[in-house]
Order: C-alpha cells, then sequence, then structure tokens
C-alpha cells in the first residue's frame, strides 16, 4: 500500500487531473453522452475510466507546478468545451435541417416538448437527429472522435493549449457556414418542392373559385417531400458522413 501511495506523486496527479479535465468536459458536452438523460456520475466514471486508459500513452510535463497546473486546468477544460462544440456543430446542422423540412410540410407547429433536455423539437427533427445518431454509432463515428480525442494530446500537450493564439471568432464563423451550408444543400430541393406546391395551389384558387384545393395541400406537401425525403435518404447519409470526415480529417 505505501507503495501504491509513493508512486502517487505530485506530478503524476496534475498530470492525471489536467487529462481528466480535457476528457471531462469533452464528454460532458459531446451530443450523445453530454444529454440530459445521461446522469452526472455516468458522465464522470466514463470520463474517469477513459483517462485510467490512456495516461500510459500520454507525455505528462515534467516539474508541473500548482500555478501551471491552475492555468492549465483552465487551457484544458477550455480545450474540451472547444472540441464538443466541433462535434456538437455537427448534429446542430441535422436539426436545422429538420426545422427547414417541418415548415416546408406545415409541421414546425407540431413540436414535442422533451421534459429531459427542456426544449421542444420538431418531428422531423427529432426523426433525423435519431437516424444521424444511428449512423454515427453504426459507421464507427464514435471511435474516430475517440481516436481523435487522443491523438490531440499528442498535437497539444496537457497544458499546453493557450486559446489566445487562436482566432477563435473566425473559427466560429467558418463552422457555421460550413453547418448552414451543409443544412440548405440538402433541406433547399425539399423546401423547394414545398414552394412549387404553394405556388399551384394559389394558381388554382385564382383560375377555379369554387374549388378549394387547400382541401389536399397538407396531405400532398407532406406526401411528396417525405417521399423525396426517403428517396434521399442514402444522400444524406453520404453527407453526413462526409461532413464529418471532413471536418476532422
Amino acid at each position: 500500500m505505501e507503495t501504491l501511495v509513493n508512486l502517487l506523486d505530485q506530478n503524476l496527479v496534475f498530470g492525471f487531473l489536467l487529462l481528466f479535465a480535457r476528457i471531462g468536459t469533452f464528454m460532458s458536452f459531446m451530443p450523445v453522452f453530454g444529454h440530459a438523460s445521461v446522469s452526472i456520475p455516468i458522465r464522470i466514471s466514463l470520463s474517469f475510466l477513459f483517462t485510467l486508459f490512456i495516461i500510459p500513452f500520454v507525455n505528462i510535463p515534467p516539474d508541473i507546478s500548482e500555478t501551471d497546473f491552475l492555468i492549465g486546468l483552465l487551457s484544458e477544460s477550455t480545450l474540451g468545451l472547444i472540441a464538443s462544440f466541433l462535434v456538437n456543430i455537427i448534429f446542430s446542422a441535422v436539426n436545422i435541417i429538420g426545422d427547414f423540412l417541418g415548415y416546408a410540410t406545415a409541421l414546425s407547429m407540431a413540436q414535442m416538448f422533451d421534459p429531459v433536455s427542456g426544449s421542444q423539437q420538431g418531428l422531423i427533427s427529432r426523426l433525423l437527429y435519431w437516424i444521424s445518431l444511428i449512423i454515427f454509432f453504426e459507421t464507427g463515428m464514435y471511435e474516430i472522435t475517440l481516436m481523435l480525442l487522443v491523438q490531440s494530446f499528442d498535437t497539444i500537450h496537457l497544458g499546453a493549449f493557450n486559446p489566445f493564439v487562436y482566432d477563435g471568432i473566425s473559427l466560429a464563423i467558418i463552422e457555421i457556414k460550413h453547418m448552414f451550408a451543409f443544412a440548405f444543400s440538402f433541406a433547399f430541393p425539399l423546401f423547394f418542392i414545398g414552394f412549387i406546391l404553394d405556388i399551384y395551389y394559389g394558381y388554382g384558387t385564382k383560375s377555379m373559385p369554387s374549388f378549394s384545393p387547400f382541401i389536399v395541400t397538407f396531405q400532398l406537401k407532406f406526401a411528396l417531400i417525405f417521399l423525396f425525403l426517403l428517396f434521399g435518404m442514402d444522400v444524406f447519409i453520404e453527407s453526413f458522413k462526409e461532413y464529418f470526415f471532413t471536418k476532422f480529417e
């Protein structure tokens, strides 16, 4: 027991806590494990076990002082938040696609309240979100995410991350542009179908005042958009994978 206690010197404890800070913040805010349905003890346990697993492969800086440890703890927590933001923004693009399709199919008012997260989400947004989660696990994206997290310790050593060196505003603008570009590229064709149908219904109302085409407006628009959505599901899956791999290549 005394030998085990002697192995836990100050430098090793500080290195372990810095490693745990980066992994813990990433696990706490990434799309799957950061959901409110996953309890905090489970997140802490997973982060702790993952830290124990990879600490032999991480270079711990020698002679970490208390001041360096406090500064490094803040930098590692910031880096974990940024890494989780890059993963979350991919799923935010999927939610944007669902919102656009909700407006196109007149299902924007059909929202469900999620008591776990405390937010409202459209039916199509939730459907696409669960499909993207299936793709995330089926295609091994979660393994790539964890591998990139491990490789980040070779690129940015423990306690060496300086957020002031990077232009965070430009990085956020670029990522938001990519997010909207991905969302518009998939949602715009389906949204355009609904727009053409609205023009047709307006023309039909003017040309035939006695006939109300709005009786079948919702059903026909819903059926056509969802039919094209099913046909384009392979395109959505490939685009989602390409968007993910391009971001982290």
